[in-house]
């Protein structure tokens, strides 16, 4: 019994020491973008109400990626797919345009109603 614990040990030891090690990075391309065989999922978020995120997933034959930022009240969106049977589509969404006052009403609010003072 106790060679079995040793022998799962020593096992689980060497896979974990395996997986310690970093993955060979890939390079970046040289335009500072990414090549269309890298694929990648991110999120930061430096502040409050300041956020981005996006993935990329797929592989050369199908992929789709998707874009999110939004600061105070900017609010920004991409989506792109695509596939090997000439399928392509880009979605866009971009809304800048909050409000910076407080409208006032069209209409005069409604006078309050009052009980009569002898009424219960």
């Amino acid at each position: 019994m106790d060679s079995k614990i040793l022998c799962l040990f020593c096992l689980t030891f060497v896979v974990g020491l395996a997986l310690a090690f970093p993955q060979v990075p890939v390079p970046a391309p040289k335009s500072g973008g990414y090549a269309p065989d890298h694929y990648f999922q991110y999120i930061n978020v430096p502040k409050h109400k300041v956020f981005e995120w996006g993935y990329k997933r797929g592989n050369k034959d199908h992929f789709r990626e998707e874009y999110l930022s939004q600061k105070d009240h900017t609010f920004k969106a991409k989506l792109k797919w695509g596939d090997s049977y000439d399928g392509h589509g880009e979605m866009y969404y971009d809304y800048n345009h909050a409000p910076k006052y407080q409208e006032e009403s069209k209409y005069p609010a409604p006078k309050p109603a009052y009980k009569p003072a002898g009424r219960r």
